[in-house]
């Protein structure tokens, strides 16, 4: 009885080290996609406007608390109260290790033995390197601002897994599915996945999953009504079907096959008819997966929809002048919108190349020819532009107590007001 005991134990402990290093292995891919982020790390958009911001200037425990968009986020506020520890040249280094371990702790989910629902281990492992490759991401990856993502995807897993085993493990899926759940609004779309599966397994693990995603829909929802829901920015949509045809088939599934593009915005009547050629196909062949495919791809077909209708329903993407927020959305290229779909397809397509019949593998090895040619294309995602940060700093570093120093920060335009203390 001993033995086994002691054998158990030491095959734990051997996955233990078995998934660090898948987890450090995941980081140093994506951050070989983006070098600049370790090398020549920098703030990006609301990393130092909202969130580092308002933890200089406030303090930690009282940005903590507040709503940025309607809602609460917790990991990227408590990432710049740990940024605060440290000197500010490296305060943008630190969000941006956090935002790649965020990004890389998917991996481990969908490799964990939890995971087996999904298929077997093979197809698993081309799952978690097709998410680590995944065209159509040069907006999202490796800064906090749009961790929240990569941490929805996460919940979802947890979700979906076969049920924990022990108490530690419960105890850690409850800690994780409330701090994922109070970070961003993706708590919300998570919850009808959670209330189906809870109600078809009848399970007392699945009721308790429920309550918990709820409890943080609640006050995420509480946060967005009461308190800035009136002060969302509700730009003139002009929804139509044939914009929706180009943002699902340009942004969606192109995004997948060819990478970033913007074929969605290009006018014309051939342009048009293509696209349109390219959304039944593709949806043909999401349609057969999400009957024949598994239950997991189902529930993830339901979560990555409700994002993408939210996207087009309540958007908060730059519009430009003249046009509805539907037309701009489709040349909206490596939007954090676009990450869930996109990751559907592109594992939809590896669910089709295993299923039968022969027409269908044909039709997703024709698919994932190209986007391989696509991952190889946006593999590198383009760096920032160098904003002279570390010559800031020494301005910042230089000046008295109680002035206020405005640092340039990417995107172009953007930047945040510290007050030297």
């Amino acid at each position: 009885m001993s033995t086994k005991i002691e054998l158990k134990t030491q095959l734990s402990l051997k996955g233990w080290w078995k998934h660090a290093g898948i987890f450090i292995f995941a980081s140093l891919v994506l951050i070989a996609r983006r070098p600049d982020a370790i090398l020549r790390a920098q703030f990006w958009a609301e990393d130092g406007k909202v969130f580092f911001q308002e933890a200089y200037n406030l303090g930690w425990w009282s940005a903590l608390h507040r709503t940025y968009a309607g809602y609460f986020h917790t990991v990227p506020r408590l990432g710049a109260s740990l940024a605060l520890i440290v000197p500010l040249s490296f305060a943008p280094l630190i969000l941006n290790a956090i935002a790649i371990g965020g990004q890389a702790l998917p991996v481990n989910l969908i490799l964990s033995a939890r995971s087996a629902a999904w298929g077997n281990f093979r197809f698993r492992s081309l799952m978690a390197a097709v998410y680590l490759v995944l065209p159509n991401l040069s907006e999202a990856g490796a800064n906090i601002t749009n961790v929240q993502s990569f941490l929805g995807l996460s919940v979802f897993l947890m979700i979906v897994a076969g049920k924990p085993q022990t108490s530690v493990r419960r105890v850690f899926d409850s800690l994780f599915l409330i701090l994922f759940g109070l970070t961003g609004p993706y708590c919300i779309f998570l919850l009808p996945v959670a209330v189906i599966l809870a109600i078809r397994q009848a399970d007392r693990w699945r009721w308790i999953q429920t309550i918990l995603v709820a409890t943080t829909v609640l006050v995420q929802a509480c946060a967005l009504l009461t308190v800035h829901g009136s002060s969302r920015v509700h730009p003139v949509l002009g929804p139509s079907l044939a914009r929706f045809i180009r943002i699902l088939a340009g942004q969606i599934y192109l995004g997948v096959l060819l990478g970033t593009n913007a074929l969605g915005s290009i006018a014309g009547l051939r342009m048009f008819i293509f696209l349109t050629f390219v959304a039944i196909a593709c949806t043909f062949l999401v349609t057969i997966c999400a009957v024949k495919g598994s239950e997991p791809m189902r529930y993830f077909y339901l979560f990555s929809a409700l994002v993408f209708a939210a996207a087009l329903i309540s958007p908060m993407l730059p519009q430009q002048p003249g046009h509805a927020m539907w037309e701009s959305m489709s040349g909206a290229v490596g939007s954090h919108y676009w990450f869930l779909p996109n990751l559907a397809f592109a594992w939809t397509l590896l669910w089709c190349f295993h299923a039968p019949p022969v027409i269908i593998r044909i039709a997703a090895a024709y698919f994932l020819f190209f986007m391989a040619i696509a991952i190889v294309r946006n593999f590198r995602e383009p760096a920032l532009k160098d904003m002279n940060f570390p010559g800031y700093v020494g301005e910042f570093e230089a000046s008295p107590p109680g002035n206020e120093v405005r640092i340039p920060i990417n995107p172009e335009n953007w930047s945040m007001e510290l007050i030297k203390r």
